[in-house]
């Protein structure tokens, strides 16, 4: 994935909230725990959930 264009989408979707959501946004970013697995596998199985998720909706 372009990374530079996930870098864009995620400062434009924060962009539009308040402080307080701001905050509380950055605050899950510092939570999420560093990964420790094959990131290629990860990806792969990351996808092929939101296909199907998308499927479903």
């Amino acid at each position: 994935m372009n990374y530079l264009r996930l870098d864009t989408e995620i400062l434009s979707s924060v962009q539009n909230l308040n402080g307080h959501q701001k905050s509380d946004v950055l605050d899950f970013i510092k939570n999420i725990e560093p990964t420790s697995h094959n990131t290629r596998l990860y990806r792969r199985r990351a996808m092929k959930e939101i296909r199907e998720a998308l499927k479903k909706s």
